[in-house]
C-alpha cells in the first residue's frame, strides 16, 4: 500500500506540474517560477525567460527517479498474436526486471549526455554547472512474462513511460527548464517501421531498452548543444 500511495502521489504531482504549465501566464506559474512554453524535441518544453544557458559549461547528471505502475495481477496473453504483438497487459515487472531497467536507462542517459560537444560531464557541482534530473514515471510493460524467456516473438512496443527532464541551476536550485512527454518504449526497428531482427528474450529486451533510452537522451543532448552554441554566437 505504501508503494501504491507513493506512486500515486508522484503521478499526481507530475500531472499537476504539467497542468500548471499549460494554464500559466508568462508572469508566473503555480510554483511561482516564471516559465514560458517553447518548441522542443519533446511535446512539453518550458523555459524561464531569464535562463542563460551560456553561463553553464558542465552537466551534472543527477540520479534518475523511476516509478513503475503497480500491477497486482499479471494476466497471461490469451493468443500467440497477443504474445507476439505485446498488445495486451500491462504486465507486472519483477523487482529484478525493474532494477535492470533502471540500471540500463541510467547508464544510457549518462553515456549519451557525455557525448556533448558543448558541455563537460562532471561528478561534482560548481558555479557553472547545470543539474540534469531525469524522471521516468508511470512505467508500464506490455511484454508478457513468457517473452522474458526465449520465444519467437517480435513485439511492437515494450511498454510506455512518462519522461521528464529538469535542468536546474546548481548554485540556486532554480529550475531553468522542464521538458518531457509520454512515450512508447519502442524497439528501434519498430520505431522506423521495420521488423525486429531477432526473437525477443531478456537480453534483446534490455538492449532495446538501452537503445530507446539512448535516443531519448540524444534528443535532449542535441537540444542542449544547439542552445549553448546559439547562445555563444549571440555574445
Amino acid at each position: 500500500m505504501k508503494r501504491v500511495t507513493s506512486l500515486l502521489s508522484i503521478v499526481v504531482l507530475v500531472a499537476g506540474v504539467l497542468y500548471a504549465h499549460e494554464n500559466q501566464t508568462a508572469d508566473e506559474n503555480a510554483a511561482g517560477n516564471q516559465q514560458v512554453k517553447i518548441k522542443g524535441p519533446f511535446k512539453e518544453t518550458w523555459v524561464r525567460p531569464d535562463a542563460d544557458i551560456s553561463q553553464y559549461t558542465k552537466l551534472y547528471p543527477w540520479k534518475a527517479v523511476f516509478e513503475f505502475r503497480d500491477v497486482e495481477d499479471t494476466k497471461q496473453p490469451r493468443t500467440s498474436i497477443e504474445r507476439s504483438r505485446g498488445g495486451s497487459g500491462p504486465y507486472k515487472v519483477s523487482e529484478e526486471g525493474q532494477k535492470k531497467f533502471e540500471e540500463v536507462v541510467s547508464d544510457a542517459f549518462v553515456k549519451e549526455l557525455g557525448r556533448s560537444k558543448q558541455f563537460e560531464i562532471v561528478d561534482a557541482v560548481g558555479p557553472d554547472t547545470l543539474l540534469v534530473r531525469a524522471m521516468v514515471m508511470d512505467i508500464v510493460s506490455t511484454v508478457a512474462p513468457t517473452i522474458a524467456g526465449t520465444v519467437d516473438s517480435y513485439i511492437a512496443s515494450l511498454g510506455e513511460a512518462t519522461i521528464i527532464f529538469e535542468l536546474i541551476d546548481a548554485e540556486t536550485g532554480v529550475v531553468q527548464a522542464t521538458t518531457g512527454e509520454r512515450r512508447q518504449i519502442v524497439p528501434p526497428a519498430r520505431a522506423t517501421g521495420g521488423v525486429g531482427g531477432a526473437p525477443m528474450n531478456s537480453a534483446t529486451i534490455l538492449n532495446d531498452v538501452k537503445n530507446w533510452a539512448t535516443v531519448v537522451a540524444r534528443e535532449l543532448r542535441k537540444e542542449l548543444d544547439k542552445a549553448q552554441k546559439q547562445a555563444g554566437k549571440r555574445k
